[in-house]
């Protein structure tokens, strides 16, 4: 049997809605049930997992090229942060081709 391939993003930091936040959100769901916490997913697939200290605080995680949010409260800074990574890639594009002419 092959072994399984690893994960693109196996190693990185990342962060999604904690397995807390999850518990406090469960009776929202109006008695459904989690198939599985996107926590300890992430943690199985071998991401290095980064929470808040307090839950339902924004919290964002940069690693290399991915952006992760871990609950609405972190949205804003999200965008933010990606708009900020857009501007430096395309200020690197300009960059680049002023060098090559």
């Amino acid at each position: 049997m092959l072994p399984s391939p690893k994960w693109i993003y196996s190693g990185y930091q990342m962060t999604v809605i904690s397995n807390e936040e999850e518990e406090q959100a469960k009776p929202q769901l109006g008695g459904g049930e989690m198939k599985f916490y996107p926590q300890t997913a992430l943690q199985q697939a071998g991401a290095q997992f980064s929470s808040n200290t307090t839950p339902w605080n924004g919290h964002v995680v940069m690693d290399r090229e991915l952006i992760t949010g871990q609950n609405p409260a972190s949205a804003l800074e999200v965008g933010q942060r990606l708009v900020e990574r857009l501007k430096s890639e395309q200020n690197s594009a300009l960059d680049s081709n002023r060098h090559q002419k």
